[in-house]
């Protein structure tokens, strides 16, 4: 998703954390949804598919692992009343500056360099993914979808990574799909941004982060002032990894 979408988040983000215990307490329905948890397993896997052929990835072992250390932990901490065995959360990075982070349906999610990079401690980090994956959770994208009734959930995936990548190479995908369906779907309301903001806010209570470092990642964002920080999350991480090297290397 893009810098200007969580900009736009970032006052429901504060109002969300403001409430404390109250948003605790928030019960968060998952909206109406005619496809099955496996449609969205499919139609996520399909656009992950794509979304490695098109995009960089970083493949940096210590960053994957940073990573998916930290999903894994938002993971394990899901309540199961937004729980489907059928979904597999898997975690990479994009080997791109933009300040940019998407899940897809079914538990692909893709971070981008430049995310991390503006990420001042871990804590962050866990709330944008926190955000992201209270999306999957809560099905928003195949729930979005039936809202289209003329659209059939197999033609989705083009149109999906379509509105992710953006660009020339957007425009392909997506007009390759046969589909005239709008990137709207990947325009979640206010209503499940919000959505995802109190979930996601209670998944990194129950993860033992402190929701606060949410807030303030999204008001970073909305700054736009991280792109100079001259350290990072993954500068410290690869730090950390070369130490660790290091001293195996000496033993």
């Amino acid at each position: 998703m893009s810098t200007f979408r969580y900009a736009r988040l970032a006052p429901v983000l504060f109002l969300t954390v403001a409430l404390g215990t109250a948003s605790a307490q928030t019960h968060v329905i998952a909206p109406p949804n005619k496809y099955k948890p496996a449609d969205d397993v499919k139609l996520g896997q399909e656009a992950a598919a794509q979304v490695q052929k098109e995009l960089p990835l970083l493949n940096d072992a210590s960053i994957d692992e940073y990573v998916a250390g930290i999903g894994q932990r938002l993971v394990r901490v899901i309540p199961s009343e937004y729980q489907h065995p059928e979904f597999r959360y898997t975690f990479r990075v994009v080997n791109q500056k933009e300040i940019n982070a998407f899940a897809l349906p079914g538990g692909p999610m893709f971070l981008n360099r430049g995310m991390i990079e503006a990420a001042r401690d871990e804590g962050e980090i866990a709330g944008v993914m926190a955000h992201e994956m209270s999306h999957v959770m809560l099905r928003h994208g195949t729930a979005q979808a039936t809202k289209g009734e003329k659209f059939q959930i197999g033609a989705i995936a083009g149109q999906v990574l379509g509105a992710i990548v953006g660009g020339t190479a957007g425009s392909i995908i997506a007009n390759g799909s046969n589909l005239g369906l709008s990137t709207y779907f990947m325009k979640f309301s206010r209503e499940y941004e919000s959505q995802a903001d109190i979930l996601g806010v209670q998944l990194m209570a129950r993860a033992g982060y402190n929701p606060q470092s949410m807030a303030n990642m999204f008001k970073t964002l909305a700054a736009q002032g991280a792109a100079g920080r001259s350290s990072s999350v993954i500068t410290r991480t690869r730090a950390t990894a070369n130490s660790a090297s290091s001293r195996k290397r000496r033993c």
